[in-house]
C-alpha cells in the first residue's frame, strides 16, 4: 500500500480526517474503477471485430486467388482473356518456367531425377518408380571436372 494511502488511514483513525473526504476518495476509486471497466469492454469489442474483419478479408484474398487460378486456367486452355490478363499470365509463365529450371538443377545438385509420369525424387540409378511403375528414361550425369578427375 503507498505511503499517501497508509498516512490518510492513519489521519482518519486518530480522528483528523472526517468521513466525508474518504467517502469523497472511496467514489472515485469506484468510478474509475467502472471507468477502466468500460474501456477494457470497449477495447476487447475493437479487438474482437477487428479479428473478425481480418477474416474477413483472408476470406476475399482467397477468393481473389481462386479467381487468379481459374482466369490462368482459362488462358492455358486458350480460351479468351483480356489483353492485359493475358500479358500477366504470360509472366505467370515465365516464372512458372525459371522454377522448373531451378528444380531441374536442385535433381542436378542432389544426384536424383523425377519420375516424368508421377513426379516422384528417385535415385539417378533407378530404371523403375516405386511409386507408379514407369520404367524411367535413361539419364546423362554431367560430372565436374572435379568429380571426373579431368583438369583442364
Amino acid at each position: 500500500m503507498s505511503p499517501y494511502i497508509m498516512n490518510l488511514i492513519s489521519d482518519y483513525l486518530k480522528g483528523e480526517i472526517k468521513v466525508s473526504v474518504l467517502d469523497n476518495i472511496t467514489k472515485k476509486v469506484t468510478d474509475t474503477a467502472k471507468t477502466a471497466a468500460k474501456i477494457s469492454g470497449s477495447v476487447v469489442e475493437v479487438t474482437r471485430l477487428n479479428m473478425s474483419i481480418n477474416a474477413e478479408e483472408e476470406k476475399i484474398k482467397k477468393l481473389y486467388t481462386e479467381i487468379g487460378k481459374q482466369l490462368y486456367e482459362d488462358y492455358t486452355e486458350g480460351k479468351t482473356v483480356s489483353e492485359k490478363l493475358q500479358e500477366k499470365c504470360a509472366e505467370i509463365d515465365g516464372i512458372i518456367s525459371n522454377i522448373e529450371v531451378m528444380k531441374e538443377r536442385i535433381l542436378e545438385l542432389k544426384k536424383t531425377k523425377a519420375c516424368p509420369n508421377c513426379g516422384t525424387v528417385l535415385e539417378i540409378e533407378m530404371e523403375y518408380c516405386h511409386k507408379c511403375g514407369m520404367k524411367q528414361p535413361k539419364k546423362q550425369i554431367q560430372l565436374s571436372e572435379t568429380e571426373t578427375g579431368d583438369q583442364a
